[in-house]
């Protein structure tokens, strides 16, 4: 997509990622970073910082301004102005802030 444009400006809803214990994917919303979280499939308990390099970040989900259907994202689309693969919309991805919740479990 070309710089300039009408994108919509498009934060992630949450983050797709590996459990650092038993390696399954998780889907995480987006209120739970910075926070400690429980993995629902094996109980282990985990710091969750996007932007940590020892997480394995997989992609995010996030919702389209224009058709809202959810949208699974790789997470090299992170901070990218793309089209959205359902309606062709255009949207530009920007960070979640980080956010301290208590512990809980992921979604």
């Amino acid at each position: 997509m070309q710089p300039g444009g009408d994108a919509q400006l498009v934060e992630p809803d949450g983050f797709l990622l590996e459990c650092p214990h038993c390696r399954q994917e998780l889907r995480v919303a987006k209120k739970y970073a910075g926070a400690n979280v429980e993995c629902k499939l094996c109980r282990g308990h985990f710091h969750l910082d996007p932007d940590h390099p020892s997480t394995r970040l997989r992609g995010f989900f996030a919702e389209c301004p224009h058709c809202l259907e959810e949208l699974r994202a790789h997470s090299r689309f992170r901070l990218a102005r793309v089209a959205c693969k359902l309606c062709g919309g255009r949207i530009q991805f920007v960070a979640a802030p980080s956010r301290r919740s208590p512990t809980m479990s992921p979604n």
